[in-house]
């Protein structure tokens, strides 16, 4: 509790300032702050609020406990970045060792009214991605200042990632998922707390992006988030999502010992292991799971993070228990109205990278790299024959010579395929609206163009959310990316409102009705600078996808 303890120790000996705004919860008396949006509209913003115990010493590797009661009063109005061990430097912090904390399980609240006006307001609550290795919930990463200006709670929380978040053996000792069980705690957190900063805990709607759209989609499989949302956005990613499940995780937990101590007995049993690991720093720790290599980053987003998800062994606390695809398939889900969506290409950052084309050519030169492990062949000949017809469906002769269409196929198998097979098949069971984010403007940053590619890469959607830390010079973006921004904005706040994103026919939106996807009349919203309601996203090259794996791969799937 040290962290907690220093916010305690500076709110005594700090005096009250008139931006100042208290709030008691049953854990104790909370103090936030003042802040303005970009249009100069004030709202109140409390961070690292703790959520739960620090998960440290005998607590590391185990589910999360509820925090205790503090005395005195928790400041909550500094901006101090607390994150949960990185596996990168994703935000580019320049002395990214001295905020990086085990004891990193603290929560951020942010609304529009001040807590005493007894407002019930619905709540969105974030996940961040990062490829379940990296991420954090900080201000600077995600201000809430458009969302701000559209009458709604915003809360984000952090939740461990790399191998504090989700190494396991599969079995009861290392079950793993203690990064989803975080995020679990925390939608608790807001079930019991919320409503004493104005917000109703009967109006939730959790979202993401990326590897925190999986995690959205993993809280619409487990029973235990029954009752904590509902609603569900789920933005490039899903549970079925290539990268979201990484099938040698017993491995892998072995590996990590094995970087810690080359002379690690690999005999050792789980309880043996689970001492092991917990007797080294944090720090050790952290460097041990990041300098082994299992494979390249770009093939981890084709074949499986290193740390994911797990299917857990069936125990009490269990928080994933059935695989994937036929929790989807068989409507085994919280059928609540769930939003998803795709950048129109996801894989476009790959082309800035300076060997592309090279490693474009080592696929060429072994096709079977083409092909996911989730179509679940082990012959060679057999994985060839897929990897040609994998090529075949972007193009007839050679990806090294049509670099755009290189691009289309990460794009489809890291991403589009799965969140598109995963809005289908959910659209039996509930409400599904999708859209694709094709509006390229300089708010989502300069993208590379390359020929017979779309424009719109992974995670930039999110800058037209949420203000980064060059929020203050928005002004020197044009008028079109500010309207997207608006028109995306509200989109989200309005499905956190009225469980439909366009209720009713209003200007911002063109008068367009967003219709929901039905399981044989698949429409969508694309977003650019005018909306157009279509049909059958990435509908040149997905039915491929689906006649391939129905011709060719193993059932049953696991992801897509």
């Amino acid at each position: 509790m040290l962290l907690i303890s220093v916010l305690l120790f500076f709110s005594s000996i700090l005096f009250s300032r008139a931006d100042d705004v208290l709030v008691t919860i049953p854990n104790g008396k909370i103090k936030g702050r003042k802040e303005y949006s970009l249009r100069g509209i004030s709202f109140f913003a409390f961070q690292q609020i703790p959520f739960a115990k620090p998960p440290v010493g005998n607590l590391r590797f185990q589910d999360p406990q509820p925090v205790e009661n503090w005395k005195g009063t928790l400041d909550a109005s500094k901006n101090k970045q607390i994150l949960c061990f990185q596996q990168s430097n994703m935000y580019k912090i320049a002395n990214m060792s001295a905020v990086e904390y085990e004891d990193c399980l603290y929560l951020n609240v942010y609304t529009p009214l001040n807590p005493s006006s007894n407002a019930n307001l619905p709540v969105l609550f974030y996940i961040y991605g990062g490829g379940f290795v990296n991420g954090a919930s900080d201000f600077d990463f995600f201000g809430p200042h458009y969302l701000m200006e559209s009458g709604v709670i915003v809360v984000t929380a952090n939740y461990r990632v790399g191998a504090f978040g989700f190494l396991s053996t599969g079995d009861t000792v290392l079950p793993g998922n203690y990064g989803l069980k975080d995020q679990l705690l925390a939608l608790e957190w807001v079930k019991n707390n919320i409503r004493y900063f104005g917000g109703d805990p009967a109006k939730v709607t959790i979202f993401g992006q990326s590897a925190g759209a999986a995690s959205v989609s993993f809280h619409l499989m487990s029973k235990k988030s029954v009752g904590l949302f509902r609603a569900a956005i789920a933005q490039s990613g899903s549970i079925i999502s290539p990268w979201a499940y990484q099938r040698d995780y017993k491995q892998i937990a072995y590996d990590v010992a094995s970087s810690l101590d080359r002379n690690f007995n690999r005999s050792s049993d789980s309880m043996q292991l689970l001492t092991f690991l917990r007797r080294a720093s944090a720090a050790d720790l952290n460097k041990a799971a990041n300098d082994f290599k299992q494979n390249t980053g770009n093939e981890q987003i084709i074949q499986g993070f290193r740390f994911t998800p797990v299917v857990e062994p069936d125990h009490e606390n269990a928080f994933i228990t059935e695989m994937m695809y036929p929790a989807i398939e068989k409507g085994h889900m919280n059928r609540v109205p769930l939003m998803m969506g795709i950048c129109s290409e996801e894989a476009i950052a790959r082309a800035a990278v300076a060997n592309f084309q090279s490693s474009v050519v080592s696929y060429e030169n072994d096709l079977s790299r083409l092909v996911n492990k989730n179509m679940h062949l082990v012959d060679a000949n057999e994985k060839k024959t897929a990897g040609e017809a994998i090529r075949k469906i972007y193009t007839n002769g050679l990806l090294q010579n049509d670099l755009g269409k290189a691009v289309r196929y990460f794009s489809d198998m890291s991403f589009n395929r799965a969140v598109i097979r995963h809005a289908e098949m959910q659209s039996n069971y509930s409400d599904v609206y999708f859209y694709q984010f094709s509006y390229h403007g300089p708010l989502g940053g300069n993208r590379p163009y390359l020929e017979g590619a779309y424009r719109v890469g992974h995670a930039e959607d999110n800058h037209y959310l949420w203000a980064y830390s060059n929020h203050t010079f928005l002004n020197k973006y044009s008028a079109e990316d500010i309207t997207a921004s608006n028109r995306f904005r509200t989109l989200f706040t309005n499905f956190a409102k009225y469980l439909n994103p366009t209720p009713k026919s209003e200007p911002l939106f063109e008068n367009i009705i967003w219709p929901k996807v039905k399981p044989h009349d698949f429409q969508y919203l694309d977003i650019n600078e005018t909306l157009t309601i279509m049909r059958n996203p990435k509908g040149d090259v997905y039915p491929k996808w689906v006649d391939l794996y129905e011709k060719m791969a193993v059932k049953p799937f696991d992801t897509y």
